[in-house]
């Protein structure tokens, strides 16, 4: 048995509150584990519900403890985390949230986009409208994670998208309308994030018919 001295970082505080970053992590070996076929479809499902309802990193914790893989969440460790590299996408800071669980979200209108935002899918479909939203800054970071889901951003003329994210057994097509130019005020959205078994893309906006009269 491990005495206290020995205990890892990753080990300690098991009633500490976890935070989004954390939650992402521990989604994201899971997501890795039933890539590997280490976990059936069912068991994925149950434990990745079951991560980003918990509320504590002992709650995380045991969810991955009998896979093979290094646990060590961004609070734990001081958020300097070796691992791979795709996994600095689920840990950019924190902000608002839409969430779709076997179910639809939308933001549409106008909203303000605030950097950060954090975009999930989860047998489930995320829209985002930037048509007539207001970027909080110029340029501005969009977490998207689609776990057997989709997250659509419809993005307007004259704005610059960065895919920053990765695919695992997913997809990702994310592209600027053609002819964009960069500029000093052009705004920039970075999408970053992880589509597993799911979907991020890019959309133009909808067209609003006029009617006859």
């Amino acid at each position: 048995m491990t005495s206290p001295a020995m205990r890892q970082p990753e080990d300690r505080d098991p009633g500490l509150r976890a935070s989004d970053a954390d939650r992402e992590h521990v989604a994201e070996l899971l997501g890795r584990a039933f890539a590997e076929g280490r976990l059936s479809t069912e068991e994925h499902s149950e434990r990745l519900e079951a991560a980003y309802a918990a509320k504590t990193m002992g709650e995380l914790r045991v969810l991955v403890e009998d896979l093979p893989v290094e646990f060590a969440p961004p609070t734990a460790s001081g958020g300097q985390v070796t691992s791979h590299p795709e996994d600095a996408a689920l840990r950019y800071g924190s902000g608002e949230q839409v969430v779709a669980v076997f179910g639809e979200a939308k933001r549409t209108g106008r909203w303000l986009v605030r950097s950060g935002l954090n975009a999930r899918a989860l047998f489930g479909s995320v829209e985002l409208d930037l048509t007539e939203a207001v970027l909080e800054q110029r340029e501005i970071v969009i977490i998207a994670n689609a776990v057997f889901g989709e997250v659509i951003l419809r993005v307007p003329d004259g704005v610059i998208l960065y895919d920053e994210g990765s695919s695992i057994f997913g997809s990702r097509k994310l592209s600027a309308s053609p002819g964009t130019v960069f500029g000093p005020e052009t705004p920039v959205v970075r999408v970053r994030g992880v589509a597993l078994f799911g979907n991020v893309e890019s959309k133009r906006p909808k067209r609003k018919w006029l009617k006859a009269r």
